[in-house]
């Protein structure tokens, strides 16, 4: 973890203005299966804490360790999982937004593709993960600029694949799907690479 602690500063406020995305975003994939509900106001989905982004950094976690495990002979073998994982995972290079109840509903649904031992694997890699960052949290000191620090930002901000910077702009939606660019969108290639037949 000491690569984490090189210059890490935590400025992560929660935004005051809600996001206001269209709830008509252009879609060039079919929408996720079990056709989540979104939460709209005045037409647009409004995100306006760390709570209400909290289902897209948990997705995020998810599929960064999915990424880890795809390697395993668990995961190699069983074909209908891989094909299952690429299948949920695949719309998210073509969404224009992804919304918070469509992250939930996704990473619930590649959860329940996996296999018992495999999700075994994941639970005991969140488990690690979350270890490690409850270590470092414990050592470590937060420059805070803004105010007290939310603790929860902070980890997830160790937690998520490209760290604060990805959080920040989950919580002020400056960033609506986090897998059109950067260090996400480069994992969730490499993902759907690795579950390929």
């Amino acid at each position: 973890m000491k690569y984490l602690a090189l210059g890490l500063t935590l400025a992560l406020a929660l935004p005051g203005s809600a996001c206001a995305w269209s709830g008509t975003a252009t879609r060039t994939a079919p929408a996720l299966p079990s056709s989540p509900q979104r939460a709209t106001e005045g037409g647009g989905m409004r995100a306006t804490a760390i709570q209400d982004a909290q289902p897209t950094l948990e997705l995020l976690i998810t599929v960064r360790l999915l990424a880890g495990l795809t390697g395993q002979p668990e995961f190699r073998r069983e074909a209908r999982t891989r094909l299952a994982l690429s299948d949920l995972l695949r719309p998210l290079t073509d969404m224009s937004a992804l919304y918070p109840s469509e992250a939930r509903t996704l990473n619930a649904a590649l959860q329940a593709a996996l296999t018992p031992a495999q999700a075994q694997m994941l639970t005991r890699a969140r488990a690690a993960l979350e270890a490690q960052v409850r270590s470092f949290m414990a050592r470590a000191r937060f420059a805070t600029p803004d105010g007290p620090l939310n603790l929860t930002v902070a980890r997830y901000g160790l937690m998520v694949p490209g760290g604060p910077d990805i959080v920040r702009g989950v919580t002020d939606c400056s960033l609506p799907n986090p897998y059109h660019t950067g260090v996400n969108a480069a994992l969730l290639e490499r993902l759907l690479t690795a579950l390929a037949p």
